[in-house]
């Protein structure tokens, strides 16, 4: 790639109005274009609904978007993020039967907001105890612009200094004014590509240049609500309906 090309950009953490943001697919296309992105990741809590409409979204009409497939698990002991997968683990086990849920459909594994205090996250005495006991995770998130984690970013950079993680960044966006405000760079420019830079430690992360849209303080406290009191019973039928599918397909 020449010096003076910018490397392409992938915002590798996204959530839409499927799960608990506040973000239609179509919506999500759009900005993510007009940002600039190459690739873009949706990645709902504990399941894949949202990744399969931007799916068809994208295959409907032209565009220089391209889609990894994600999703943000529920984890005993925080969250995690599965990339190239195509179903969602089963929320609430235990962090090593997740990584291995994630991994065995050859999926990719970061870890969101490390360290942070708002949300359910991995802190650096399990993710050292991850990796001694050999748990495949293969990025962290170096750069998430929401407050789940800013206070923590000095440590997470210093602890990656001895874990060796790829370094991601991602936005975690919830509103579609958040969109790439965090991002990964990697040289390329498909998903194949960034899979591989993941995996090469190849990656950088970006955004830190800009500060995210600041939005209005009612906005969060509705998307908390929603958070907290409407998106879990939707997952929650939306387990019931695979499990009967399952059940019927045996």
């Amino acid at each position: 790639m020449d010096a003076a090309t910018p490397a392409p950009r992938a915002d590798l953490h996204a959530h839409t109005n499927l799960g608990d943001g506040w973000i239609s697919p179509a919506r999500l296309v759009r900005e993510a274009t007009r940002n600039g992105l190459s690739v873009i990741a949706v990645t709902d809590h504990d399941h894949v609904e949202g990744a399969k409409r931007v799916a068809e979204i994208l295959a409907a009409q032209e565009s220089g978007l391209q889609l990894v497939s994600g999703v943000e698990v529920s984890t005993r002991g925080g969250h995690l993020i599965g990339l190239f997968v195509e179903r969602a683990p089963r929320p609430m086990r235990t962090v090593e039967e997740s990584i291995d849920a994630i991994k065995e459909q050859g999926g990719l594994v970061v870890v969101p907001h490390p360290m942070g205090r708002l949300v359910p996250s991995l802190g650096r005495r399990r993710i050292d105890a991850l990796l001694a006991a050999g748990y495949g995770i293969d990025g962290i998130e170096i750069y998430n612009p929401s407050p789940a984690n800013a206070g923590r970013r000095d440590a997470v950079r210093q602890a990656n200094a001895e874990w060796g993680l790829a370094e991601i960044g991602a936005s975690d966006a919830h509103f579609w004014q958040h969109i790439g405000a965090g991002y990964t760079r990697f040289p390329g420019g498909t998903p194949a590509d960034l899979r591989q830079a993941i995996l090469d430690r190849a990656v950088g992360a970006g955004g830190q240049e800009r500060p995210p849209a600041r939005l209005n303080p009612a906005s969060y406290v509705a998307q908390c609500a929603w958070s907290w009191f409407v998106d879990p019973p939707h997952r929650l039928l939306r387990r019931r309906r695979a499990a009967r599918a399952d059940t019927a397909a045996r």
